[in-house]
């Protein structure tokens, strides 16, 4: 807004500019796989080795059957990672309990399972029980175990020439906002009070109609009516309100035999407004009541222990929303649906004890067949997911699951795979592999890594073959946050890897190379892997480096992201130069970090809003053209030293 000038001086106005651009997270990897137990299809973020291990389990000696996912995440955290999504594929059904609501034929609120696969969680229980926080408050301080809805009234002595303001004998339980009814004799009127005035006077939002004098008479406040939403209660000293009934609860409001139930949006010391307004008319002279209704979940896993969970409310707005961090069982889980709808009536889930049982052991190599054949449903679970820019199946090196895996990163074109080699595979057949798993559009959302690693399997307490894409991961993470995405992850030793399947020779890696394959070689001077390449699968030249493409996508979504702000803004020379000002500011922060090549910023990138670019036909149609260019640094991947005999001046001799 622009300043309101009125005398001679200096005005000061406050300009505010675009906000600035915050680069994404390049290192947040997401694996697939199998595990000894844990959630299934559901992918879950775990933030350290230990983490992931007391969820789904530790390292197996599976004999024939491939579990390479518990040690490819411990590598991954090995070499530097710090935050992934794990999805577990499996075919075990775990130990449930489907929690039916309280109407006859009322659906599923609820469904508890046991976080054991199989057999293993089978012989637990769930309780559920009553219970009301408001009631056993009301009940140790001798109040009963509900509330009365108050219904004041007074005695008038006096009203003015307005017949808007009321002397009465004590104001009493009458309030401001509430609807009252003057009475004298036969005549009636239904007003709001505007205003309460201690000790005796009452003023009324308008004047009483008539000319009846209505002083003897009454003001009472006036029975619920279908479409009220507040209810003043009657709270008995010593009882806080707010903390008793929380925004989400659920009441009941009773008056003899008409009863409904309502959920609380809003709560003061003395009042109640419903969510929804009420749908009948209730006496307060009966009078009526208000009471709260949570349950107790009660928890006894297979062998006896049993935790109790107090007050729960299936009300997602309730702070002990039994969905949310309330119920943080060991032993069991609550799934519950978006689509589950809200009971009409009482909210909670029938009382009872229920057995957890219908459990179906994992079937391993069925699993694994699980993994390579619905890779496509796999990955769908990560979609929503925007985090994630790292996307690898440990081991997983069927050709059309890394096709698919290459498809989704270039679908989404803000993450990257990590491909394994087949195992025992030569040369030409790890060449022929990279060939098949390019992907569609050819731009280098891949990088495969030959050959795998070995290292210690404490499960079966010998040296095994791993394949290398979870350590990879994790060097991956690791050069992000000390160098840059715009480091090649390479020329970086392997944690945990003692050696690999076979020894390449620099022959090997001619081949290699220059065909997109990522070479781990045992150099000499260097005992343990190292990765020795930085290539994509690409066979497109512009996309063939792995620090390249993840320099781009990072670009990409980060200026996306931080644009986001200036949508629906005017389309105008302003807009265009704070946009400008800030991808500059961006772009210039991203050189300085090494990742941009040139002397000058200007050498590095450049950032074109004109309107040249955007004549007004384009303004028209609601679009804003921008044009960026950038000269990432590529990494040395051929150092070329020239040595000579030196007779002095500028050359060296020819030897």
């Amino acid at each position: 807004m622009a300043v309101q000038v009125s005398y001679p001086g200096v005005y000061i106005e406050e300009t505010e500019p675009a906000a600035p651009i915050q680069g994404v997270s390049t290192s947040v990897a997401a694996f697939i796989g199998i595990s000894a137990h844990g959630p299934i299809a559901e992918p879950i973020l775990v933030t350290s080795a230990d983490a992931f291990t007391a969820l789904f389990g530790p390292p197996v000696d599976g004999g024939d059957v491939p579990y390479h996912l518990p040690l490819a995440v411990d590598g991954f955290f090995r070499n530097g990672g710090a935050q992934c999504f794990v999805v577990r594929v499996g075919t075990a059904k775990p130990a449930a309990k489907d929690l039916l609501g309280r109407a006859s034929g009322a659906p599923v609120l609820g469904r508890v399972e046991a976080l054991l696969d199989g057999p293993d969680g089978e012989g637990g229980s769930v309780r559920i029980v009553d219970s009301s926080a408001l009631a056993k408050a009301l009940t140790a301080a001798g109040q009963g175990s509900d509330l009365p809805v108050v219904q004041g009234k007074a005695d008038i002595t006096a009203v003015d020439a307005t017949r808007r303001v009321l002397t009465v004998n004590a104001v009493g339980d009458l309030a401001a906002g509430e609807r009252v009814v003057v009475t004298k004799g036969t005549e009636t009127r239904t007003v709001r009070v505007k205003s309460v005035q201690e000790p005796d006077t009452i003023v009324l939002d308008q004047g009483l109609s008539g000319t009846t004098d209505f002083v003897g008479g009454k003001v009472t406040s006036d029975d619920l009516t279908p479409g009220d939403t507040v209810l003043r209660l009657k709270v008995p000293p010593g009882i806080a309100l707010r903390p008793l009934v929380p925004i989400g609860s659920s009441v009941r409001i009773k008056d003899g035999a008409t009863t409904e139930w309502g959920i609380v949006a809003s709560v003061t010391n003395d009042a109640l407004t419903l969510r929804r307004p009420l749908t009948n008319a209730y006496k307060l002279v009966t009078p009526t009541r208000v009471s709260t209704a949570e349950f107790d979940l009660t928890v006894t896993d297979r062998g006896g222990q049993a935790v109790t969970y107090p007050n729960l409310s299936t009300m997602p707005s309730h702070p002990r929303w039994w969905g949310g961090p309330s119920v943080s069982s060991t032993y069991l889980r609550i799934v519950l649906e978006p689509t589950t709808p809200i009971p009409v009536g009482d909210p909670r889930p029938a009382a009872g004890t229920f057995p957890l049982t219908g459990a179906v052991a994992d079937d391993p190599p069925e699993a694994v067949k699980a993994v390579r054949e619905g890779m496509v449903e796999h990955l769908k679970l990560l979609e929503p997911i925007d985090e994630i820019s790292l996307v690898l199946a440990p081991g997983c090196t069927d050709f059309g699951a890394q096709q698919a895996i290459v498809d989704h990163c270039e679908k989404l074109y803000d993450r990257f795979a990590i491909l394994d080699s087949v195992p025992g595979a030569d040369v030409p057949t790890v060449m022929t592999q990279r060939a098949s798993v390019c992907g569609n559009q050819d731009k280098g959302f891949a990088a495969l890594y030959y050959p795998w690693i070995q290292l210690r399997d404490p499960a079966k307490q010998m040296v095994v073959l791993q394949p290398p894409s979870g350590h990879i991961a994790g060097i991956y993470a690791h050069t992000d946050a000390t160098r840059g995405v715009h480091k090649a992850p390479a020329n970086v030793g392997i944690a945990g890897a003692l050696g690999l399947e076979r020894r390449l020779l620099d022959s090997d890696q001619g081949l290699l190379n220059p065909d997109g394959v990522n070479a781990l070689r045992i150099l000499p001077g260097r005992g343990s892997p190292v990765v020795w390449g930085a290539r994509t699968t690409t066979n497109n030249r512009n996309w063939q480096y792995v620090n390249v493409r993840r320099l781009f996508l990072f670009l990409e979504e980060s200026i996306q992201q931080g644009l986001r702000g200036a949508v629906f803004e005017p389309n105008d020379l302003e807009l265009w130069g704070k946009l400008k000002h800030t991808l500059t500011e961006f772009l210039t922060r991203v050189w300085r970090d090494g990742a941009l090549f040139g002397a000058k910023a200007k050498d590095a990138f450049f950032v074109r809003i004109d309107e040249a670019l955007n004549p007004p036909s384009s303004r028209k149609l609601g679009l804003l053209h921008i044009e960026i260019g950038v000269q990432p640094v590529y990494p040395a991947e051929f150092i070329v030293v020239r040595i000579g005999i030196w007779d002095g001046g500028a050359q060296v001799s020819e030897q």
